[in-house]
């Protein structure tokens, strides 16, 4: 695709040597490179049990037969396709502060680094209570590029409820792979909620959140007109002083404490974005550091 999309040559280039990190085998489809829970016929050594008449002879651990005078089959990890799910946030408010364009090549990203490496992506938008699918499943890269397209399309609009978007999804998989949620989790809904349902279905499930500086440090001063961007309504007028930014500076800290903790408590992957950093740098620091990838 060009320069000016949403991925460039120097951004692939620097996705190359990266691998999506997953922490447990995946029930999945077709051939790839993770190791399934099934027993197959790849070159990974899993465990013996006995030899039963009919046995592929080739199987036979002949060491151990020498040994305890018994025969034994040596049984391999089956390789599968994991199937990755993105989701992708598409309220007004992921729109705003460059949040947008960073969440999409984030999502442009993890697709690239998912069929690289023999996997399979698909991309969600949720939008209002409701999940669309942007893409089915997305293997080889030709067809990945022709996904991304899709996603450059994307228009940032409206309120999302991702307690009832997500859950929404008329394929949300079963133990096949990895859930990714990328949002800035500025929300009343029940998000928890979401991650724990695809949790229930055996999913590895992922919270991207991406906020702006401005989000996170406020240099706003002064008397000031607040309205909610989603819906326009609910303004408010508000006096910003030394002491009103300490406060928010310290409800930001305890908003995202709450959701670490969430997540370390579920076993979810977790990581911060701003608006501001360039997306390949976090995916090196950031999403090794979080293990979202290696």
């Amino acid at each position: 695709m060009s320069e000016g999309g949403i991925l460039t040559g120097a951004f692939l280039d620097a996705l190359q040597a990266l691998d999506l990190y997953l922490h447990q085998p995946v029930n999945g489809h077709y051939s790839g490179e993770r190791p399934s829970r099934a027993y197959g016929s790849s070159t990974e050594f899993a465990d013996y049990r006995d030899y039963v008449p009919g046995d592929d002879l080739r199987r036979i651990d002949w060491n151990l037969a020498g040994r305890f005078d018994k025969y034994y089959i040596k049984r391999f990890m089956d390789e599968k396709q994991a199937r990755n799910r993105i989701y992708l946030d598409g309220s007004a408010s992921m729109g705003q502060d460059g949040k947008g364009l960073t969440a999409l090549r984030l999502a442009a990203a993890l697709g690239y680094l998912s069929v690289a490496n023999m996997d399979s992506v698909s991309y969600r938008l949720l939008s209002g209570s409701g999940c669309a699918a942007l893409t089915d499943h997305i293997s080889g890269k030709e067809r990945f590029f022709q996904g991304v397209q899709r996603l450059e399309k994307v228009a940032f609009q409206g309120t999302v409820d991702l307690g009832r978007a997500v859950p929404g999804d008329a394929d949300p998989g079963l133990g096949d792979g990895v859930s990714y949620i990328l949002s800035d989790l500025l929300t009343q809904s029940d998000w928890k909620g979401a991650v724990k349902e695809l949790l229930g279905r055996g999913r590895q499930v992922a919270v991207v959140q991406v906020l702006s500086p401005e989000e996170l440090e406020p240099s706003v001063r002064g008397a000031l007109g607040l309205w909610d961007v989603e819906d326009g309504k609910n303004r408010l007028r508000v006096e910003v002083d030394r002491s009103a930014l300490k406060a928010y500076s310290q409800a930001v800290d305890f908003f995202l404490q709450d959701i670490r903790r969430f997540c370390a408590a579920h076993q979810v992957g977790y990581m911060m974005v701003r608006s501001d950093e360039r997306v390949e740098e976090v995916l090196l620091t950031k999403g090794c550091a979080e293990e979202l990838i290696r």
